[in-house]
């Protein structure tokens, strides 16, 4: 591949695992990529602000998607930051909060937490990561609903209700299991892969010329999007099985063996 192409990264699991720092053959594979002229960019579920700026957008990347493709930006252009409207919102609230379910509000600027729920979570490390990152952004839900601006939720919900809430939020939203009851949310229509098809366009990207780097279920369909998909030899099942190729395991070099792989490097 000698054209110009636009890389999409995942960032759990892909770029690094949380507590631990990005592999230095990443980092490298990331600056000579961009030296070569190819656009890199952080595609990931997380939203705007739990980005991690020390280690991740530290390595440097031309533009972040975030929030499931509700949030994109170039430099330091914001292309688009879509938050979740009243009606999804007066929608959903009432059927996590009737089930019991422990629910994060995910934005741009802020990430909110219900009171009565959040202690329903069990060994959650993303709760835990937020309070380490962003405690002064991290927000009781206001009970004004126009006073909260979230692109996307994360549930983790009683098993059994998950039925329940399946079904009740399906008006507005599409549920991307992680675990039978560990999930995420977004309205429906809103994909790391729509995301990335907007960026192309505002951009001039052809699809043709993306790559997309992943390696959990929340990346199949921008696998399945790009010009090619690339998984983590630590990947999951499913992923692989979605993949145009498999690297080898994030700390195996897999970034760099990938890139090289694909005549970036």
């Amino acid at each position: 591949m000698t054209e110009k192409k636009a890389v999409f990264f995942d960032v759990d699991g892909t770029l690094f695992l949380q507590g631990n720092p990005v592999p230095e053959s990443t980092v490298a594979a990331i600056h000579k990529l961009r030296e070569n002229g190819h656009l890199a960019f952080v595609c990931s579920g997380r939203s705007r602000i739990m980005i991690p700026e020390k280690e991740i957008l530290s390595v440097g990347f031309d533009g972040v998607i975030a929030a499931c493709g509700m949030y994109a930006s170039f430099g330091e252009r914001v292309l688009f930051d879509e938050e979740m409207t009243e009606e999804q919102l007066t929608d959903i609230l009432p059927v996590l909060k009737d089930t019991d379910t422990m629910y994060i509000l995910e934005g741009t600027e802020y990430i909110y937490y219900d009171e009565q729920t959040i202690h329903y979570a069990i060994d959650d490390w993303y709760v835990r990561s937020i309070k380490e990152m962003v405690p002064e952004r991290f927000r009781v839900v206001p009970e004004n609903i126009r006073e909260i601006h979230a692109n996307k939720i994360s549930i983790q919900v009683p098993r059994e209700r998950m039925e329940e809430v399946t079904e009740r939020a399906k008006r507005h939203y599409s549920l991307l299991l992680h675990e039978e009851n560990i999930a995420e949310s977004g309205p429906h229509g809103y994909t790391k892969a729509g995301g990335i098809k907007r960026v192309c366009e505002i951009l001039g990207v052809d699809r043709k010329d993306t790559i997309a780097v992943g390696d959990s279920i929340n990346d199949v369909e921008m696998l399945r999007y790009a010009g090619v998909g690339i998984v983590m030899g630590n990947g999951t099942q499913v992923a692989k099985d979605n993949a145009d190729y498999i690297t080898t395991d994030i700390y195996e070099d897999g970034i760099w063996n990938a890139m090289e792989h694909f005549g970036l490097i």
